[in-house]
Order: C-alpha cells, then structure tokens, then sequence
C-alpha cells in the first residue's frame, strides 16, 4: 500500500505521524468493511446478506464509513511505522480522523518511543565502586554446626525439670476470681515454653517444673485473658544428637572425619558471603554508571511498567486490598533504576558491539557437564528447551557487559566483618 506519511518530532521521545491513504488503495479494504456489515443487517422484503448495494449504500453508508474507521485505522497505522522504522513503546492516539466514501483516508497518531541513549565513550576509572569482602568468623561457623544438630534433633520425654524451649501437655482448668475451678472450662493444650503467649512472666512461671506440678497463671489463648490452673500432664525437650563421626556420615558419606566436615561447612559459607560480595558489587557498579548516563524515561514506560508491578504483586492474596498508588510509590525507584539499566545495556550491546554466539553458549553448557557429570543427563534436558538456553545466552551477555565496565571502574574494596552482618542469622 502506498501510504503518504509525515513525520514529526514533537519532542525527545514524542513522535506525531500524519497518514494520508489513497482511496484507490483503500477501496478494497472498504468493499470488505461494507460486506461485513451487509451480512448483519435486516432489510424488510429482502433475505439477510442479499440487501441491493444501493440501498444498503444509501441507508447504511455512515455506518459503514463509522466502521471502516475502526477496522482500519490500526492497519494502516501499523504499515506507516513500518515504512518509518519505528517503535511504539505505549498504545498511540488517534486523533484528526478525516474520510468519507471515495475520498482518501487521513489521521494523525502521536506516540512514545525509547528515547535515543549513546553510550559514553568508555576510559579508565570512569566510575569509582565500593566492593565489600565479607570475613567470617568461627562462631558463625560453630552456629551454623549447633543449627544443623538442632534440625536433626529428636523429641523425649523428660522428668527432670522444665528449660526454655521445653514442650508441655497440659490441663488448661479456667478458674473464677476466687480461684475455683469454673465447671465445663477445662482443656488440654499444648505449651512450647518461650513462645507466645508463653513468654515473659508466663514464660518463668513454667520453667523449673516437673510432670505433676500445678502451675496458676493469667492467659490469653485466643479468647482474651483468663485465670487458668494449669497441670503439667508430660513433658518434651528436643535432644540433638552427638556430634561425632556417626552423625557426620548421616550428613555427608563423603567426610571422614568431624573436622572434615567443619571445614566443608566453612568453605560453604565463605562461598556464600563470595557470592553476596559479587551480587552486591555488580549491582554498585550498575548504579554507579546509571548515573554517569543518566537515561531519561518516557513517563509512558515508567507507568507501563508500574502498572504490571501492580499486577504480579496483587497475585499475592495479602496485597490485593492495597490501593495500587501506594504500591506504585513503593516500586517507583526500583521500576526506574531497571527501565534505566535496561536502555543503558541496550545501548552498550548496539554501540559497542557486544554479543553472545552459540558457540560460547554450548561452552558453557560443556563445561557445567564436565563439573556435574552425574547430572549430565538433568543438565542436558534442562538446557534442550529453547528458552532456558535464550536465558543462559542473556545471563552470559551480562556478564559480558558487567566484565567490560568493571574495566572501566576504579575499585575501592572495604572488610566487613560478618558478625555485625543480619542480626539473629548465622549467614547469608
């Protein structure tokens, strides 16, 4: 089709497209139009489908035109970004819509693109990045141990007296201000001394207990405070087991010995903080050269993106009474730095010429078997489906991009401490 098109820059990333369609090359597209509408109508005297075209042209003809409109405003709009070579980043307004049958069709869209970014020309020490080397410790480590015996500990009964953390049946009898048993008001129920409610004054009532004793207590468990006497029917503790050779070989058949397995242990959390350093570090040097560019977003991408924010976080049944202005102020910054990351490497990977072959994919592919071989087969069938190895391709590309601009960055490293890291977790 030969489309008339003018092209306008309304403003950095705003464009305005004047459309003029001949009708010796719409008139098909119109012919089509007139014959869908044809098939739906009633003409009295006349079966449906088979209404004369001068009537149907005479009664029906805004109609048609109405629809026309409609079914082909879109076709042509879409042909006309084509010839421009251009990409719509929101839903385009129509407006100045001008046509009437057997006259050329003419209207005007106005739309957003992604604004043009170019990369600066990359040198040394663009960019200066702190990197944090995380140094753990040996009561980490020694935590890290006491949490896997706990998780493999076992339930006994106890006689002896009641700690913290022990588990209680008992008695639950409600009783008055008099401290009489009120009659219809008792149930078993199960204690875990130190967690709610059983905490605070409660909490030291139980301890020090044996099976037998009484204990008297005020008490909410569900239905608001009450006097309970309470009697302690048997009691539990979680005992772990020893640690010793025995255990070690339940945990790991490879270790040979409980120093072995310590320091597997050790290097699992070294790795683990290396990890963190990384993640870190990558997300700080992204940051920092975000900055330096300083993309600007069309507001349409922005609310574009927000809004299936909005959506993916409203699948969660807890979030879906919260107004969507209030999750869109809480992803706000989080949605920019992305749109903004996501033209700088789009713009990197065109203007410095970066990309992935299949070549290095299948590398990479190669070489996680020859680590894994006893997951060859898994590994394989993994990476067999198109888009998980389109994915790997995408990862290698930013590794490709993050290597590059680490270059270009002066680092500055900092030691932390792991000890004064996440307090009340042992490690990352």
């Amino acid at each position: 089709m030969n489309l008339k098109i003018k092209s306008k820059k309304v403003n950095e990333f705003t464009y305005e497209l004047s459309i003029v369609a001949k009708w010796k090359d719409i008139q098909a597209d119109f012919e089509l139009c007139k014959k869908k509408i044809a098939k739906d109508i009633k003409v009295p005297g006349f079966r449906k489908g088979k209404i004369p075209d001068h009537i149907l042209m005479s009664q029906y003809l805004g109609q048609i035109e109405m629809n026309f409109v409609q079914d082909f405003s879109e076709k042509y709009y879409i042909l006309a970004l084509q010839k421009e070579e251009l990409n719509p980043i929101n839903q385009a307004a129509l407006k100045d819509i001008d046509f009437e049958y057997e006259k050329d069709f003419s209207f005007k869209s106005e739309f957003e693109i992604e604004p043009p970014l170019s990369v600066p020309k990359l040198k040394k020490n663009m960019v200066t990045v702190e990197k944090t080397n995380f140094i753990s410790n040996q009561k980490e480590i020694e935590d890290t141990v006491n949490n896997i015996l706990n998780s493999q500990s076992k339930t006994e009964k106890i006689e002896e007296s009641s700690a913290e953390g022990d588990f209680m049946i008992a008695d639950f009898q409600e009783v008055d201000e008099a401290g009489i048993a009120i009659i219809g008001k008792k149930e078993k129920k199960y204690i875990a001394i130190g967690q709610e409610p059983f905490t605070n004054n409660n909490k030291e009532l139980l301890l020090n207990k044996k099976v037998g004793d009484t204990v008297k207590m005020n008490v909410d468990l569900g239905s608001g405070s009450k006097d309970y006497s309470i009697a302690i029917e048997s009691m539990q503790r979680r005992v772990p087991p020893k640690l010793n050779e025995e255990f070690v070989k339940t945990m790991d058949p490879n270790c040979k010995s409980v120093e072995e397995w310590k320091s597997n242990i050790e290097k699992s959390i070294s790795l683990e903080y290396e990890k963190k350093s990384e993640e870190l570090f990558n997300s700080a040097i992204i940051d920092q050269f975000i900055k330096l560019v300083d993309p600007i977003l069309p507001l349409s991408m922005l609310d574009s993106y927000l809004a299936n924010i909005v959506k993916e976080v409203k699948t969660n049944e807890n979030m879906q009474n919260v107004e969507d202005d209030k999750i869109k102020e809480e992803y706000k910054l989080f949605a920019e730095n992305n749109l903004k990351w996501y033209l700088l490497r789009k713009a990197m990977i065109k203007d410095l010429n970066i990309s992935i072959d299949e070549k290095a994919v299948d590398n990479f592919i190669k070489e996680a078997i020859e680590k894994n071989d006893s997951q060859k087969a898994e590994i394989e069938r993994f990476y067999k489906k198109e888009s998980n190895k389109s994915k790997l391709a995408d990862d290698l590309l930013d590794q490709q991009i993050l290597d590059m601009l680490k270059e270009h960055s002066k680092v500055k490293e900092k030691d932390t401490n792991t000890a004064d890291l996440h307090a009340g977790h042992n490690h990352p």
